[in-house]
């Protein structure tokens, strides 16, 4: 089985100009965890996820991965949800192509294994995309459920 097999064809996408807002909305909206940024030709540039947006909103000193790779303890950030909330409202207009990820999430191709795309579901958490790679367009995002709907 490929990951073509898996391959959930037309997924919601995100413009690079779309918002930071229209962005958190699509997200919570489609229950995913990343979605796809595509141009108007269809060429993938990137993805934005709910990790990039917890990065925009979390207190830049609990976002550094220099030395806190295991820290599971923030007893000492006391934000208010007003506070993450302000956070938001200061990067809502912003577009999403200033904080989307272009390169740690790397896509699959419609001919790459379901073993690969599960090794890459379990590192990386989240919604991959699928990429035709002669043309860099987007054919579709492969999710964990996508794939444990074939294992049950």
């Amino acid at each position: 089985m490929s990951v073509a097999d898996i391959t959930r064809q037309d997924p919601v996408t995100l413009s690079p100009t779309d918002t930071v807002e229209r962005a958190a909305q699509v997200l919570v909206q489609e229950r995913a965890l990343a979605l796809p940024v595509v141009e108007a030709s269809g060429k993938l540039v990137g993805t934005f996820g709910v990790d990039d947006l917890a990065k925009l909103l979390l207190p830049r000193a609990v976002t550094l991965d220099v030395g806190l790779e295991e820290l599971t303890d923030l007893d000492f950030v006391v934000d208010s949800l007003e506070e993450l909330r302000e956070r938001m409202d200061r990067v809502c207009e912003q577009p999403v192509r200033r904080y989307m990820d272009t390169e740690t999430r790397r896509p699959l191709d419609p001919d790459s294994s379901f073993t690969e795309a599960l090794f890459l579901l379990h590192r990386l958490g989240e919604d991959l995309p699928v990429v035709d790679p002669s043309t860099g367009k987007l054919v579709g995002m492969v999710s964990p459920w996508d794939v444990l709907s074939r294992l049950g």
